[in-house]
């Protein structure tokens, strides 16, 4: 049967009114619109906020809404009919218009997302069968994104996983759970208080064929119990939002065995450093990764310190060996300064004495600096002035205790499927030239900021986003990234 659209911009008017009075006069559906870009960030469990400029549309049998009838609804809701658009609605099967968009998606090196209407022919490829539905999560969503990018990350270096369990807290669709069961967790155990999104999780994990490895928790009680059962929990990872995440945090990390992963996101760029004091020092959380505003931290809780079983200490050494003993401890302190001259030559306070002497020594060294410790935070890309360019623009910050040279930039331009298109490494001239023209200015002092603006070549619509990555120059090694090696 055919159907007609009806379209208001509330502007001031009650929408619980509005809703109901549409309801009254026949409509089918009620949905809500951002008329702008405003954000509406973390409502509480079971409120519906709506943003400052909302837009209403009520679906109608066409037949069950005649010109005339306008005049009557216009009416109740008090307002002018003219504000009140009318259009015809095509004739589809909306419950499968979701097959145009939703395409195989990869994250990180082999995890794939595929929906079941097509197949991916990538060798080594770990696929996760998921079609959209009711609950959150099919991995489109940034958030979603930097979860699964981790899971293949941490499970393509070796975990403890392959032995132990996960934990998908606030599973939604049960996609996180599912992938990491697929990348070769023994266990994984699922929560959430949405009735759909268990629901979702126990169909996707039969769909993947992973059931017998997944249990699926309504209570807080019952899932800590359960982990508790197992000695702990090697993995924990929670997408959810900033609040509930700082709310819970003594529950994620009882979760825990010692040595556990602790794994958030859904928090904005802006509110990482707030949600990481929260936590404290165990697990210390730091920032993994950022995407389009968006921020995933990690951290790993204190290993337990070992009793020591040993026999008691020998009778005392005869008169005379003290000497030898201090001689013999001088050595190996000088031994382990030495293996480790280009990570104390980072330190200020003794980075000085340890290049000299290496320099006297006629092995001059390069401090063995630290590329994770850049915060890189992403503030877009534009067509630039010359046609065929994109302006990119980035802040960096040292978030080190120590100063630490200018980075290398690598920009990664990517596609729709989180594929790399193309790619440029700069140098600290290139993208920050008025900040490094002095050499004393390329040392960032700890928590000072660098802005990065260059041009970069527009390989065309394929692009969709990009990805930059801090580089930096280690002793006797190639330079590394933040998030891999430079080849």
């Amino acid at each position: 049967m055919s159907q007609v659209a009806l379209t208001l911009d509330l502007d001031g008017l009650d929408a619980e009114a509005v809703e109901a009075a549409c309801f009254a006069a026949g409509a089918l559906a009620v949905t809500y619109t951002d008329q702008r870009d405003d954000a509406v960030l973390e409502p509480a469990p079971g409120e519906v906020r709506l943003w400052p400029a909302t837009r209403l549309q009520a679906l109608f049998e066409a037949d069950t809404l005649p010109p005339a009838q306008l005049l009557f609804l216009a009416a109740d809701i008090g307002c002018d009919v003219g504000r009140l658009q009318l259009r015809a609605v095509e004739d589809k099967v909306w419950e499968r218009e979701w097959l145009r968009d939703f395409k195989p998606m990869r994250f990180g090196e082999r995890l794939w997302i595929q929906p079941s209407h097509m197949k991916v022919d990538e060798p080594d490829a770990v696929i996760v069968e998921l079609d959209p539905g009711l609950a959150f999560g099919t991995g489109t969503h940034p958030t979603t994104r930097l979860c699964l990018e981790y899971l293949d990350a941490a499970q393509g270096a070796g975990t403890r996983l392959a032995s132990g369990c996960m934990v998908d807290y606030g599973c939604g669709s049960g996609v996180l759970a599912v992938a990491a069961l697929k990348l070769g967790a023994a266990q994984a155990l699922a929560y959430d208080i949405d009735p759909q999104a268990l629901t979702a999780t126990r169909d996707n994990a039969g769909l993947n064929h992973v059931s017998d490895r997944l249990q699926i928790h309504v209570a807080h009680d019952d899932l800590a119990a359960a982990v508790a059962a197992r000695g702990g929990a090697d993995l924990v990872v929670a997408n959810i939002l900033a609040g509930p995440l700082r709310e819970l945090a003594p529950q994620l990390c009882a979760l825990l065995k010692p040595g556990g992963t602790l794994v958030l996101a859904g928090l904005l760029d802006e509110q990482a450093d707030e949600l990481i004091e929260a936590y404290g020092a165990d697990p210390a959380l730091a920032r993994w990764r950022s995407l389009e505003g968006w921020t995933c931290l990690v951290g790993t809780t204190r290993a337990p310190i070992p009793v020591d079983l040993s026999p008691p200490p020998p009778a005392a050494a005869p008169r005379g060996s003290g000497a030898l003993a201090a001689a013999l401890v001088l050595l190996l302190a000088g031994q382990v300064a030495w293996h480790e001259r280009a990570r104390l030559a980072a330190l200020p306070q003794v980075g000085p004495i340890i290049k000299d002497v290496a320099a006297a020594l006629g092995r001059p060294l390069q401090p063995d600096w630290d590329p994770r410790a850049y915060e890189v935070v992403q503030q877009g890309a534009s067509e630039g002035d010359a046609p065929g360019f994109l302006t990119v623009r980035a802040t960096l910050r040292n978030i080190a205790a120590v100063p630490q040279p200018a980075p290398l930039l690598r920009l990664v331009l990517i596609d729709a499927q989180g594929r790399t298109v193309a790619r440029r490494d700069l140098l600290p001239a290139e993208y920050a030239p008025a900040a490094t023209t002095a050499r004393a200015a390329t040392l960032l002092a700890p928590g000072a900021r660098l802005s990065a603006e260059f041009s970069a070549q527009d390989p065309g619509a394929r692009v969709v986003g990009f990805e930059l990555d801090a580089c930096l120059p280690r002793a006797d090694r190639a330079p590394v990234c933040a998030h891999g090696a430079i080849p």
